[in-house]
């Protein structure tokens, strides 16, 4: 393996000089076509280049020199999940994640949010499709993997609201409010779900509350003036 040249295409990268990249990889395949470090480095430039079916193949050929290079199967399902490749998306992440599984327990928080945007992602397909159960299973799975993560808190009280359980979706903001009081927009949320129950007081204060932390909040101001305009016409 070239180690130098392999440095030289990462700092490129990092530089946003991606033509140059390209061109150190392409040479370095060339003495050295086993390299899966370079073939995934390919991969994710023609990925973001829009040259999907070269990506996959360069995502492959890393796969195939490092059958346990967990980033490249990531962004591989990734991938194939972007192009509505679903079945192929699913195997290639649960050998992914199996891999992770048997090996040494080491705990990795750039694998686990990889793992847990792919989760997400499959939530959201469950959720287009109404498939609550599974999407719900996949958020909490996504949960699991970065407990850091309250966009993933919301996406779950949003799911119990489309299934009609806004009782279980306020339980669960509340919840988040309790633990991260400042976090807007698990508190712009609330204010929708009280809204939704039609407790326009509890609304108001969720929303006043988020102005007085950030006075220019957009969200904020406009439900706040959707209640007004709606107790206006009730008038």
């Amino acid at each position: 393996m070239n180690t130098s040249d392999l440095e030289k295409a990462k700092q490129a990268l990092k530089l946003k000089n991606v033509h140059l990249a390209e061109e150190i990889l392409l040479a370095l395949i060339v003495s050295d076509a086993k390299n899966s470090e370079a073939h995934f480095l390919l991969g994710q430039i023609y990925h973001e280049t829009g040259k999907f079916e070269k990506a996959i193949v360069e995502y492959k050929k890393a796969l195939g020199g490092k059958p346990h290079y967990t980033d490249a199967a990531v962004s591989l399902s990734v991938l194939y999940n972007d192009l509505g490749r679903y079945e192929e998306a699913r195997m290639i992440f649960n050998r992914a994640k199996n891999q992770i599984k048997t090996s040494d327990p080491i705990e990795d928080p750039y694998i686990n949010e990889c793992l847990a945007v792919k989760h997400i992602e499959l939530g959201d397909q469950y959720l287009m499709y109404k498939r609550f159960h599974e999407a719900l299973d996949e958020y909490e799975k996504a949960l699991k993997l970065t407990p850091i993560n309250m966009q993933i808190v919301i996406k779950i009280a949003r799911l119990h609201e489309a299934e009609g359980a806004l009782l279980e979706a306020v339980a669960i903001l509340k919840k988040l409010k309790v633990g991260h009081p400042e976090f807007i927009p698990g508190l712009i949320q609330l204010g929708l779900s009280y809204y939704a129950q039609g407790r326009m007081l509890d609304a108001i204060s969720e929303w006043e509350r988020v102005l007085d932390m950030d006075p220019h909040n957009k969200d904020a101001m406009t439900y706040l003036e959707m209640v007004h305009q709606a107790q206006v016409t009730t008038l």
